[in-house]
């Protein structure tokens, strides 16, 4: 891992704000840093700057509710902080469950959502989670803050809407139905905490034997989490019959445009795709 980078460590958030206020594509903020390391070991990524944000981590780490229901967290909050947060348990469980079984205890301890979200990397187990209960992240520069809608985050294979002299300081999630019954599904080729080669995050609520709301996001197998609205607008309203999942789930496979990589070929992801939406939307119609 080249070694030749200036190493920066701001005070204040307005200090990193003027740290990466030129927009240089050589200059990266580092939080938990579990992401960044591994792409600069690879070679994929060699910093000229890196802009620490462990002297401001106190403004940015916390969880909280608002008068009207709503959840932030900070973006330097740890996977670990919001995996134990009795707050979050109660906000929105899956959020919980879920991050039991991402990497392993010492990365939960070290990396930070924000990190995890502006990595942009397709195969992270929160981003579809999120995208389903629709969260908003707020981005600060010197030029001011903005608000973007995580359907509209998400860009590419490591690439977000944030710009270059931005920093992600918050996350937003609006207070849930408490009709919504919701579960991640993460569907691996090698070990429980690996990487998913599939992700399926999905809420759903029934009214009598109808589907009142859905909502349904896909991950792993594209370049970006989707959500898989075509799917949500033939539910919704209908009785959850056996042919009708059966149909969900060749819609999933046909709407989809996997990615082939070492943890299966196209054909192998749609047929999984095809599998465990069927599976996991008839796990939530018979809870819900």
């Amino acid at each position: 891992m080249p070694l030749d980078f200036e190493w920066v460590e701001p005070e204040t958030l307005d200090e990193v704000k003027e740290a990466i206020g030129s927009g240089d594509e050589g200059t990266r903020i580092v939080s938990g840093g579990t992401a960044l390391s591994l792409i600069m070991k690879q070679g994929i990524y060699a910093p000229e700057r890196l802009v620490c944000l462990k002297r401001v981590k106190n403004n940015l780490s916390y969880i909280k509710t608002d008068e009207q229901g709503n959840l932030h967290i900070g973006s330097m909050t740890t996977l670990r902080e919001i995996e134990v947060s009795p707050m979050v348990k109660v906000f929105a469980p899956v959020i919980t469950q879920a991050l039991q079984h991402v990497a392993n205890p010492r990365i939960r301890y070290v990396a930070s959502i924000g990190g995890n979200l502006s990595h942009g990397d397709a195969h992270l187990d929160l981003p579809p989670i999120l995208l389903a209960l629709e969260a908003k992240v707020k981005a600060e520069s010197t030029a001011g803050e903005r608000w973007i809608e995580l359907k509209d985050f998400f860009q590419g294979y490591y690439v977000t809407s944030l710009r270059s002299d931005e920093i992600l300081t918050e996350v937003f999630i609006p207070k849930p139905d408490h009709r919504l019954i919701g579960t991640y599904y993460k569907y691996t080729t090698l070990s429980n905490d690996d990487w998913p080669t599939l992700g399926v995050a999905a809420f759903v609520k029934r009214d009598d034997d109808k589907i009142a709301d859905i909502r349904l996001v896909i991950s792993a197998v594209t370049d970006v989490p989707n959500r898989l609205v075509e799917i949500e607008d033939m539910l919704i309203g209908q009785e959850a019959t056996e042919a009708l999942l059966d149909e969900a789930g060749q819609s999933a496979c046909e709407l989809i445009e996997p990615l082939e990589d070492l943890r299966g070929s196209v054909w192998y992801k749609k047929e999984m795709a095809k599998v465990h939406i069927r599976r996991v939307l008839k796990e939530l119609i018979l809870r819900a």
